[in-house]
């Protein structure tokens, strides 16, 4: 599809879900007043399709408000949000909060045997992504599901059928239809909860692309298109600034490094933001210093401390517990048992088991003195042979892959670059996380009474769930700076 077509051909998307747009203005996220100890989570996931050779060019231009003229957009709408301008308690006086809690039921009730099917793909890439190490290590996911089924409709033959098998989806269409349904459920823009999920796709001005493939991803991925010149200033820092305005600027240590190379075709950008307070906040006056044992050797860490009567859950492996985040879903911190290693859990069943049903491992009801140290983790990761180990290897094959969807030509393209960076921080009244996938693509040869007490003084895992149960987030915290 030529330039001047790209704006005809998406405009007859339906209203609700695009709209037109020749220059983009930032959105900026509406500062939460009195609400500064939110949960803040943002994920990126990066789908590149490219030309070889690729070249690595450096360019960090300063970010802006606006993207130049030179690159054409089409803009995803998404829906507004409820109780702009008002303060959470003021919110939780409205009517709109009311008609809010009905929309999410439902949405939720659509989604509740969704988590349950992408529960195989979880507990791969977990495996996978928080392999073992001394180091902290997180990853989102939900993110990193949502770009790969977007990766699966560019795609066609074997190479979609080895990215469907990973995703455990049974055709194109009903993975389409989930992703749909869990974009949905997961998409929420209220003064007490932040769950903003975009994704947009970034097109080379020299190629006609297949219109029907633009139009399904816009339709029920809800991406934005932006067309110009890769690897030019003007598309490079458009890149930057929409990832940076979608993930509430918590990426940029990463994202400054976001370029579209001059050889680029199509490149697929997924991103989530998401931002929660606790249900029962942390105090601060409350704080010790204590010794965390990390596998590097012993630190001082802020520890936090609260005392709850709630499940404290039981296995071989693990105790655990689960923190509510208000209006969303939990955070789940997995303690492994005296000898097992921490990187044990990644694997664990019973621990993913329990993020979708926590009646899926023995939990005794009691007292539990909680002490959970501040921290942050970030982490990045070479994707290419984490595909390769979900049994995506075709599609890092050029003359096997298959990505004819993509352009009218039917151009031959393959996976040459895979990355995945994340970063969760908490304190005492929430947690900050970010994270960004980066696939990138080259033109190839072929198409109780009791009490206890739970001690986070040593490594141990975490999960973040969203409402409906989705993975957003998970991670191990090895360390403690």
């Amino acid at each position: 599809m030529k330039k001047e077509e790209l704006f005809e051909t998406l405009g007859d998307i339906d209203e609700k879900n695009v709209k037109n747009a020749r220059e983009y203005k930032r959105s900026k996220i509406t500062k939460l007043q009195r609400w500064t100890a939110l949960v803040a989570v943002a994920a990126v996931a990066v789908v590149a399709i490219a030309v070889t050779p690729l070249f690595n060019k450096s360019q960090k231009d300063p970010l802006g408000t606006t993207y130049p003229s030179t690159v054409q957009t089409v803009l995803a709408s998404y829906p507004a949000p409820m109780g702009e301008g008002m303060t959470a308690d003021e919110f939780g006086e409205n009517e709109d909060f009311f008609k809010y809690l009905g929309e999410i039921r439902d949405k939720y009730a659509t989604t509740a045997g969704y988590p349950g099917k992408m529960a195989h793909y979880y507990s791969a890439i977990t495996a996978q992504l928080l392999a073992e190490s001394e180091e902290n290590t997180v990853c989102s996911p939900l993110n990193t599901y949502i770009a790969l089924a977007m990766l699966a409709e560019v795609s066609d033959g074997n190479t979609r059928q080895q990215i469907l098998d990973a995703l455990g989806a049974k055709s194109i269409e009903g993975l389409r239809s989930e992703v749909k349904s869990i974009w949905e459920s997961n998409y929420v823009n209220t003064p007490f909860l932040k769950s903003l999920l975009a994704n947009s796709m970034w097109l080379n001005k020299k190629y006609e692309f297949n219109e029907k493939t633009l139009k399904t991803l816009a339709e029920n991925y809800y991406a934005s298109s932006f067309m110009g010149t890769p690897g030019s200033e003007d598309m490079n820092k458009a890149l930057r600034d929409w990832t940076n305005a979608n993930t509430g600027n918590l990426l940029t240590e990463y994202t400054e490094n976001m370029e579209l190379d001059p050889s680029t075709v199509l490149e697929l950008v997924s991103t989530i933001y998401f931002k929660a307070s606790w249900d029962d906040k942390f105090y601060e006056s409350r704080n010790t210093e204590e010794t965390f044992h990390g596998t590097k050797g012993d630190t001082t860490a802020t520890m936090m401390h609260q005392s709850m009567v709630t499940y404290l859950y039981e296995t071989e492996q693990f105790t655990a517990i689960g923190l509510d985040l208000f209006g969303s879903g939990t955070m789940y911190f997995y303690l492994p048992k005296e000898g097992v290693n921490v990187n044990e859990l990644a694997s664990s069943e019973e621990a993913l088991a329990l993020t979708r049903s926590e009646s899926a491992v023995e939990s005794t009801y009691l007292m539990v003195n909680i002490s959970l140290p501040k921290f942050k983790v970030s982490q990045q990761t070479d994707l290419l042979p984490i595909l390769e180990a979900l049994g995506i290897t075709d599609a890092l094959d050029p003359d096997l892959a298959n990505f004819s969807p993509v352009t009218k030509s039917g151009t031959p393209l393959f996976v040459n670059k895979a990355n995945h960076s994340a970063l969760v921080e908490i304190d005492e009244n929430g947690v900050t996380g970010a994270a960004y996938t980066e696939i990138a693509m080259v033109e190839g040869a072929m198409l109780s009474t009791d009490e206890v007490d739970f001690t986070l003084d040593r490594p141990f895992m975490f999960v973040v769930t969203g409402g409906d149960g989705s993975v957003l987030f998970t991670g191990m915290v090895k360390n403690v700076e």
